[in-house]
């Protein structure tokens, strides 16, 4: 297959990732359950990932900052988009090893949506449309952060409810549409502000500040709040991401909460871009039941070290 000029951009941004954080191709596949052999297709361009899942996890094992994971997924896009017009109706398929194991991969319902669930197994995404690492995975093996190692061994599989959002990815120039969800949102406006700041941690030497990501587009660029750009926070991680099971105060893009610990076990989460976690973040949140709230790791792009929540 002729390599696009687009393709090539991406696998140099690959290479660049790898270069830096010095690994061995040996060393990156441990990290990221993808094959030694599909990694170097990858960076050596002759071959494009089937979903950029996979390019995420590769990047966030080489260290890559949330800037240049907006970076790649951007090259990735172009680069996918000028595979279809070349090949229109066909759809690459991922070879084993291409997806990362599913067991170091994520998480549940959206933070915005309220569609019903489908039950699948956790390990049962089916090749190029399995979900990818989360944005902020403190996971060793999945970036340099601290958080613990998963454990080899994967635990025996249960059911999980996977809810998939819209995928409203936009190439090059085109606008990302903002999607409302009914069951999520709330009824009243916030005025225009710059980032907020909430909860009471803040001098707590265990707590961090994270800031709240919306992987809308149109919503990033708002500079008013508007109802069907607010992301829910969960009352239980454990349990359905729905209506019911999400706090009154809502959260915008780019605002700052204070997170004391990390869950890994939780409901899984696939926001817009088919980014999965089951991470979810503790917080700091006044008027929720017991002043915590909880966060999914998708939506933010920080990755601080924190212990795992008991």
């Amino acid at each position: 297959m002729t390599r696009s000029r687009e393709a090539e951009q991406f696998a140099a941004r690959l290479r660049m990732l790898k270069d830096r954080a010095d690994l061995s191709f040996e060393e990156l596949a441990r990290r990221t359950g993808i094959s030694r052999s599909s990694l170097h297709r990858y960076c050596s361009g002759a071959k494009l990932p089937p979903g950029y899942g996979t390019a995420h996890t590769i990047a966030k094992a080489c260290g890559a900052s949330g800037e240049e994971l907006r970076e790649l997924h951007k090259a990735w896009a172009l680069a996918d988009a000028a595979r279809s017009a070349s090949s229109p109706g066909e759809r690459e398929i991922p070879e084993d090893g291409d997806e990362p194991r599913a067991e170091e991969t994520g998480q549940a319902p959206p933070p915005d949506d309220g569609r019903t669930a489908d039950e699948v197994p956790d390990e049962g995404a089916d090749a190029g449309t399995a979900p990818v690492e989360d944005y902020a995975d403190g996971r060793t093996g999945q970036d340099t952060g601290a958080a613990p190692e998963p454990v080899a061994t994967a635990p025996p599989p249960r059911v999980r409810r996977r809810v998939l959002l819209p995928v409203l990815i936009a190439v090059a120039s085109a606008a990302v549409t903002a999607t409302a969800f009914t069951v999520l949102r709330d009824s009243g406006t916030r005025p225009p502000a710059g980032p907020t700041i909430l909860g009471g941690w803040t001098s707590s030497p265990k707590a961090v500040p994270i800031r709240v990501y919306n992987a809308e587009a149109g919503c990033r660029d708002r500079e008013d709040h508007v109802p069907a750009c607010s992301l829910g926070l969960a009352r239980d991680p454990r349990r359905k991401y729905e209506a019911a099971n999400v706090v009154g105060r809502r959260v915008w893009h780019d605002d700052v909460v204070y997170a004391d610990c990390l869950l890994y076990d939780g409901t899984r989460v696939i926001d817009e871009f088919g980014v999965a976690t089951t991470r979810w973040f503790r917080v700091r949140l006044d008027g929720a039941p017991g002043g915590v709230a909880w966060l999914p790791a998708v939506r933010t792009m920080d990755g601080p070290a924190l212990p795992t929540c008991a």
